[in-house]
């Protein structure tokens, strides 16, 4: 009987080593094609698939963003896909909100008068930046179609956006795990004018400097599961030949098409959790 008992457990322990493997190969796969797949997807799967808590699945997601996006983004860095002025100008902007931000969640989440509220409101503000999210790249999307014009920004302009946009994009990493890809991506192309190729390396290598500063800012605070995290990290490495294969190979209309379905696919999940 107790043999019969560490087999089951066992077999429970491998079938869930399995799934969390793929969460992490999926995750890789997504991020290193199209930017996309950090909060905005790993967030909504963590509490589906596990059932992890809003902030507990923030903070794990920080940790895992972190450790892959520097796989992913030595790729773009190699493939000379980053606009390094434009990144460095929104990462001074970022830091201060997202450190602010993230400090606000865990004291507010330490509190349990308001973990329930602090937890809907997270999420709500989640599911919000997703849907603007897939507005803007499937605008984007349509107009790349339609034209090939691309209008003249000022430098200065340029630079002041691009700050604004790191402050933006700081408060809402810092508080929810998502704005990295899912924010970033069409901020860079749509805004500020970077070609898809461009902007996904870029948002891949901002996005991994805020998320080890909001994982670290998490983690401190006991919000943070390192042994999943760790697992879908190693899960993740498998997708790292393959995305570096279909990189070069595919076109930017199939990488818009790509990031459309990732977040599209990420607010179904999302919605579905909170109904379910």
């Amino acid at each position: 009987m107790l043999s019969e008992l560490i087999l089951y457990v066992d077999a429970i322990q491998s079938d869930d080593l399995y799934i969390k493997l793929s969460l992490g190969f999926t995750f890789g796969l997504c991020l290193g094609l199209t930017g996309v797949g950090g909060g905005v997807l790993l967030i909504p799967l963590l509490q589906l698939v596990l059932g992890m808590h809003t902030v507990l699945a923030v903070g794990t997601a920080s940790i895992i963003a972190s450790f892959v996006k520097a796989s992913a983004a030595a790729t773009h860095v190699k493939q000379q896909n980053v606009e390094w002025k434009q990144v460095g100008l929104m990462f001074i902007g970022a830091v201060p909100l997202t450190l602010l931000s993230t400090q606000l969640i865990v004291h507010l989440n330490a509190l349990p008068q308001y973990q329930a509220a602090l937890n809907q409101a997270v999420q709500g503000l989640i599911i919000i930046v997703m849907s603007t999210s897939l507005v803007l790249v499937y605008k984007k999307y349509r107009g790349q179609k339609s034209s090939t014009h691309k209008a003249k920004v000022n430098q200065k302009t340029k630079h002041r956006t691009s700050l604004i946009s790191g402050m933006f994009c700081g408060s809402l990493l810092g508080s929810t795990g998502v704005g990295g890809g899912v924010i970033l991506l069409p901020l860079l192309n749509s805004v500020i004018g970077m070609s898809i190729k461009r902007a996904i390396g870029s948002s891949v290598v901002l996005s991994l400097l805020l998320s080890s500063i909001t994982a670290w800012s998490y983690t401190q605070n006991g919000q943070g599961d390192l042994t999943t995290a760790l697992i879908l990290v190693m899960g993740s490495f498998a997708a790292i030949p393959v995305t570096g294969y279909l990189i070069k190979r595919i076109s930017d209309q199939r990488i818009y098409q790509l990031s459309i379905a990732v977040i599209a696919l990420s607010l179904f999940i999302t919605i579905a959790s909170e109904v379910l």
